[in-house]
Parts: structure tokens; sequence; C-alpha cells
């Protein structure tokens, strides 16, 4: 009669084998199920954003009386912040998909982490140069300054480009109006300039020119008229350092690619988005606002390439529908489950002990097996 031997190491090794399995799956579950964590300053972010979400609402039914029948096409979220391709008082050229991205009361929130970052205080002094092109973001900046109790000198430029508050009756001048006749903000403007080439509004017609000399008027905002562009530089620094009073300037703000602000095209492209604390050495910079802030080591944060800037934050792009305050991954960040993955960790330890200690038993009952049949 045949004898049928029994080989547990074979058992062992399937046994192993399996445990690796569930330690894929266990590393997949650690994976999938990671839990949400407030970001710092969550609650000031989201304050930001609701507000920023209130002055959307205040300006929607009158951005909206000016738009043409067809409007949606340009702008899924009918919030009545996307201009025309061109009208009289349209500066340049400008991205469609950058600014439907910008309306998001979100972008408050990342304001709020980029001013923290530069380490402002309650009352502290801030310089501030806003354009018509990204009205939404002019917004969410001025939320953002409200929130924290910060103290802004602003300048603005009367015209936009392409797809920004470019309608003749309601540019930029006539929503900062707006929103502080409502009581959402109390600080706007102080002076304008017409913006465009030059700082100067060269290649706008004199139709274009009058109609934004004339929304000046209406918004009773003085005028800043360079002569040059060297000299647009040399008066805006000149009106910050006199409205503010004697204080210091603990930072200057730019939203949008002002000529003026960044300088010539290679200044567009050495300062890029975020908090800016230096000027950089391996390049020589050509004159601009930025420039003279940072000569004085004044820090500046730079609000442009805003696609560039929502993907990093977690923002939709070109969204069908306005945001919600609170989404993003500048409001929440995800992690691993602390539990989860000690659990994930246990059972595989407790798993591979009792592998081992079977294989080790194994080998013990080898020895009385006859050699032809002891694993291998």
């Amino acid at each position: 009669m045949t004898k049928i031997y029994w080989s547990p190491w074979k058992h062992s090794r399937i046994a192993l084998f399996l445990l690796a399995i569930l330690g894929i799956l266990g590393l997949l579950l650690i994976e999938t199920c990671k839990v949400k964590k407030e970001q710092s300053y969550f609650k000031k972010k989201l304050h930001a954003a609701k507000l920023a979400e209130r002055g959307f609402q205040i300006l929607k039914p009158e951005l909206l009386k000016h738009k043409k029948p067809d409007y949606k096409e340009l702008d899924p979220t009918n919030s009545g912040f996307i201009g025309e391709f061109l009208t009289p008082v349209t500066s340049n050229s400008g991205s469609l998909s950058a600014k439907q991205t910008s309306i998001n009361p979100n972008f408050a929130a990342v304001m709020i982490q980029f001013l923290k970052k530069a380490k402002l205080e309650e009352g502290d002094t801030v310089a501030v140069a806003v354009s018509g092109s990204f009205p939404a973001l002019n917004i969410c900046l001025f939320a953002a300054l409200d929130t924290l109790k910060l103290k802004p000198i602003i300048i603005s430029s009367a015209s936009a480009s392409q797809f920004g508050a470019n309608h003749p009756q309601m540019l930029w001048l006539d929503m900062e109006r707006e929103l502080v006749e409502s009581g959402i903000f109390s600080f706007k403007s102080s002076y304008a300039s017409l913006g465009g080439i030059q700082d100067k509004a060269m290649g706008i017609s004199k139709e274009g020119k009058d109609l934004l000399a004339r929304a000046l008027q209406r918004n009773h905002i003085k005028l800043l008229d360079p002569l040059h562009f060297d000299d647009s530089i040399e008066k805006r620094m000149k009106l910050y350092d006199e409205l503010s009073g004697g204080k210091p300037i603990k930072l200057f703000v730019n939203v949008g690619g002002g000529t003026t602000i960044l300088g010539t095209n290679l200044g567009k492209q050495v300062f890029k988005n975020g908090l800016i604390t230096d000027l950089p050495e391996e390049v020589h910079v050509p004159n601009s606002v930025i420039k003279s802030f940072l000569e004085r080591e004044v820090p500046v944060i730079n609000f442009i390439q805003i696609e560039s800037l929502a993907r990093k934050f977690g923002l939709p792009q070109t969204p069908k529908k306005v945001p919600k305050p609170g989404e993003g991954r500048v409001f929440y960040s995800e992690e691993y489950s602390p539990l989860l993955y000690l659990s994930v960790f246990l059972f595989l330890l407790v798993g591979l002990y009792g592998v081992t200690r079977l294989g080790w038993g194994e080998n013990q009952e080898d020895r009385h097996l006859p050699k032809s049949l002891r694993a291998r």
C-alpha cells in the first residue's frame, strides 16, 4: 500500500502569497480612504470666500442687464463677469479661459494664504494695483483684505483686456462703487489711470478714452495721468507713499498683467505668481512697480497666471457653475488615516508572524519524513 505524505510547507507558501495579496489590498484601502484635514487659517479663508460670493451676488443683476442674449456662450456660469471680445474701452488681448476660471470665490482663500504667508498683521498698510481685466479676482482680493482687517491703498486701471470688465457703462470702477454703496466693503480706489499701453490707453480710440474719463468722473476717482511709461511708475510709487500717511507699506499686491506693474514682456516672465520677496539675481529686471517695491525690500504678491494658480490649489478650470465657498485644496488637505494605517500594519505583522511560525513547525515535521519527500 502506497503511503501519501502531507507537505505543510506547500501550505505555508500559499499563506504567504495570500498575505501578500491582503497587504496590497490594505495599501489600496489606505490610499483610497484618506481623511480630510482643515488647512491653516480655515475659518478666515471660508469667511473671505463667503464675502466674495456675496460680492458676486450683489453685482450679478446689474451686470446681466448689460449682456447680449447669447452671453451664456461666453460665461456658462451666467455670473455677469465675462466681458465682450471687443469694446471701445478694451485695452488689449485676454484669455477667455483664464477669465472663466477666475469666477470662483475661493480665490479669496488663496489670497488669505498668501497674505498670511507674508506675515501681515491687523491694521497693516498694503499697496494694491488692480485693473478691470479680472473683476472677480478684485472682489476676492477685497474680501481677503477686509477679512484680515488690512488697510489698502488702491490704484486702479480703468480699462480692461478682452472678456474683462469692458462694458463702457459697467467698468471695474462702477462695480467697485456698487460694492461700497451696498456696504460690503468700506474701501475703493483712490486713483485710477486709463490703463492699457504706457498706462495712457494708447491704441484706444478717442471715443474709448472719453468713455474711460467719464467713468472716473461718475465714480469720483482721481485721474493718474502719466507722461510716459517710467513716469507712470514714479507717480504710482509717489502716490502710494503720500496716501500711506507716513505709515510703512508692508506689502504690495497686484492682480493682472499691467505693463507698468510687471515691466516689459521680460518682467512678465520673471515675476511669477505668488509671494515674491527678492529680485532675481540672474537677469536684469526692467523697471516696474514690482521692482520698485522689491528694491525697498517690500514683499509682493503677484496674482497672475490664474489657471496655473487654480491647478495648484485644486480649484476647477472654466467651471460650469460658480463654485461654492469651501471647495478646493486651499481649504482641505488629504492625509492617511492613522488608525487605518496602524490597523493594516498590525494585521500584516500578525499574519507574517503566523506564517513564520507555520514554516518553522513544518520544518520540524519534515524531519519525520523520508529524505525524498522533505520540503525543499
